[in-house]
């Protein structure tokens, strides 16, 4: 099942409206993705600030274990969407005064769009696609041998995920510069 994952997130991104497709066409946009992300406890596997679009999907595959995704939306873009996958409960909280949204279940699906958004993942069986501008650390598990996970940054090669925090790497380029 989980193998099917990638696939999921795939037909997810052709399902977006294509007012939110219009964002992969700005100037210096890049993308970013991960493939069955892991990381320790309490650990972001993908800290993430992106103009533009994410859509991920988090699965522990285990039901004693919950994932939690925290949005911040600074300029109120307001474009966030989630819901539980397989029939598992998602649990959402807002805080408007500190542009906060935060998800958490043990298998869901979430989408930002058209903004401005800081984005922190926890848990396993991570999986992200992104388009836009900005930067992501990433950490995978301390032991290879956990199978971390896998990310391709800009249509890059594939790297899995480190075992501990990457500094900010780029995604994309902000418009009209050089690199």
């Amino acid at each position: 099942m989980r193998r099917l994952a990638p696939f999921a997130l795939v037909a997810l991104a052709l399902a977006l409206p294509a007012g939110a497709l219009a964002v992969a066409d700005a100037p210096g946009d890049g993308t970013l993705v991960v493939q069955n992300g892991s990381a320790p406890s309490h650990v972001a596997v993908v800290t993430l600030v992106i103009q533009g679009t994410a859509i991920g999907h988090v699965s522990t595959g285990s039901p004693d274990q919950d994932d939690t995704v925290v949005i911040l939306d600074p300029n109120n873009a307001n474009q966030i969407d989630a819901s539980g996958a397989n029939g598992a409960a998602l649990y959402k909280t807002s805080n408007p005064a500190a542009q906060k949204t935060k998800l958490v279940g043990s298998d869901f699906r979430f989408r930002v769009t058209g903004g401005l958004y800081k984005i922190w993942i926890y848990g396993s069986g991570v999986n992200v696609f992104t388009v836009g501008v900005g930067k992501v650390t990433l950490q995978g598990m301390p032991s290879s041998a956990t199978g971390d996970g896998r990310f391709s940054r800009n249509a890059g090669d594939w790297h899995s995920l480190p075992a501990v925090p990457t500094d900010w790497l780029t995604i994309g380029s902000p418009a009209g510069s050089n690199g």
